[in-house]
């Protein structure tokens, strides 16, 4: 099994530049937009290292 990290910590790897803020990650784990979802560990989503956006409504994965 992949290594989990919080979802924060996953975002920074995948968007070191404009890190979207946690509301957004919260909304895209709502809606689905992550693949592999993530996982809720107590407060904090964990999230596979390899896991990637995938925008439904345009179906583009990163």
């Amino acid at each position: 099994m992949k290594k989990l990290v919080l979802l924060e910590t996953w975002a920074k790897m995948r968007y070191p530049d404009l890190t979207p803020t946690i509301r957004t990650l919260r909304r895209w784990v709502k809606e689905g937009r992550i693949q592999p979802q993530p996982i809720k560990h107590g407060k904090y989503f964990r999230v596979r290292e390899d896991a990637v956006y995938f925008d439904a409504y345009e179906g583009i994965g990163e």
